[in-house]
């Protein structure tokens, strides 16, 4: 099954374009040379392929799933899957993965599912921009101002309180820049270490998530919407966390489900019941001389403690390919068995939860002890264990351990990892 990366990675391209087409050309370069720099956009050359693009949008949506056909897939974490996706991208695709289950439900859906994940790159893409903008007006600025100051400096009949006065004219330009990001608003309250917004739930969908991030389910986030519409008079706990580059980019860092929430609540909820104009994020900026990757973890740590990530999510402890190959084996299988995979963590004998699946193929070293390279092995593994497990509730005794109505779903699935842990340390 190919990334998210390389499901939008022509309809980044697309979309670049598009909202560049009417800038100067050099302009375009800048802002396109800039954006890529540390955006997600397909690495193929926008000169060569502008007419490749129209082509290849149903293409690339359609070898999501839709050949069924199962390729051995590289272990190793190459680039273009792991960059970043945003949270309405993550929603256009798990729209169309689960569409392209059922081959009638996605000829019926094709046009609009393609529509959608069109606008959710154009969306993305356009932020990007817009900061890119942003960042490129200040650099010109400090430009103009060193030249000022400067030029300044050497007039000496120039008076200091001339000097002073030139220079503080120019001031209102940085405070525009910096107290009214054009994504995130205004500025509502700098504290120094972080800064507080109140952004519209569509701008947050389109921010990029962090790259180390869990993995966004989309069943999770319909989950949190279905229970919130019974409680939107009560407004939405805690602030969406993101972190600020130097350069400008923003990545969220937490409340990734709650936003696919938001987008969910959007279609259900009226306005007059929700204001989806004002949500609550803190900012937290790039600081002094640490590192980009470094800081954005360390801050993804800290927002978690009060609600612990799973082991194989910790930035640092699972390799980047064990990591890989253990998301597309579990994906693997529940795309295999859809009905016995709950979003809740808390789910009981024989589902499964996807995040607890992950967390324990990894906790019990199933990679390492057995060799596996790819997802597809993976898969294999967890089919073979599957078969064993069936043979062993076939034994009265065994049957006995388990209740009775999860058993009959279990057979009746043909599924039987939910029944109990003992086949990961097989």
């Amino acid at each position: 099954m190919n990334s998210i990366g390389g499901y939008f990675g022509a309809l980044r391209w697309k979309a670049a374009n598009a909202l560049t087409s009417t800038l100067p050309e050099e302009e375009k370069n800048q802002l396109l040379e800039k954006l890529g720099s540390h955006s997600p956009l397909d690495a193929r050359n926008n000169d060569n392929h502008e007419n490749d693009h129209d082509d290849s949008t149903a293409t690339a949506i359609s070898s999501t799933d839709i050949n069924k056909e199962e390729e051995e897939e590289d272990a190793s974490a190459s680039a273009a899957n792991e960059l970043s996706h945003s949270i309405e991208e993550a929603i256009a695709y798990a729209k169309a993965q689960e569409a392209a289950r059922y081959e009638e439900r996605w000829e019926e859906e094709k046009e609009a599912l393609i529509a959608e994940a069109e606008e959710a790159a154009r969306r993305r893409i356009q932020s990007d921009l817009e900061i890119q903008r942003r960042q490129l007006a200040f650099e010109a600025w400090k430009k103009n101002l060193e030249k000022e100051t400067q030029q300044q400096q050497e007039q000496e009949q120039q008076s200091t309180a001339a000097t002073s006065l030139s220079i503080s004219s120019t001031q209102p330009d940085e405070a525009i820049l910096r107290d009214h990001h054009p994504i995130l608003g205004p500025v509502v309250a700098d504290l120094g270490s972080k800064r507080i917004h109140l952004v519209p739930s569509r701008a947050l969908a389109a921010i990029p998530v962090w790259k180390k991030q869990r993995i966004y389910r989309h069943d999770r986030a319909k989950s949190m919407a279905k229970d919130k519409l019974k409680t939107l008079n009560l407004g939405l706990p805690g602030v969406i966390g993101v972190f600020e580059a130097k350069d400008g980019s923003l990545k969220i860092i937490d409340g990734q489900h709650r936003i696919g929430m938001l987008k969910v609540l959007e279609e259900k909820a009226a306005a007059d019941h929700f204001d989806f104009d004002k949500i609550l994020v803190e900012v937290y900026p790039q600081m002094g001389d640490q590192k980009e990757d470094v800081h954005a973890r360390d801050l993804f740590i800290e927002v978690n403690k009060a609600e612990p990530v799973k082991l194989v999510d910790l930035p640092g402890v699972a390799k980047a390919s064990d990591r890989k190959v253990i998301n597309e084996g579990a994906d693997r299988l529940m795309d295999k068995y859809p009905d016995m995979f709950s979003p809740s963590q808390r789910c009981r004998a024989p589902h499964l939860n996807i995040d607890n699946l992950r967390d324990a193929l990894f906790a019990s070293n199933v990679i390492q002890r057995n060799n596996i390279k790819t997802p597809k092995a993976l898969e294999q593994w967890m089919m073979g264990q599957n078969e064993l497990m069936a043979s062993k509730f076939q034994l009265e005794e065994n049957r006995k351990l388990v209740p009775e109505s999860a058993l009959k779903k279990a057979e009746k699935y043909d599924f039987y990892l939910g029944l109990d842990s003992t086949w990961l340390y097989n």
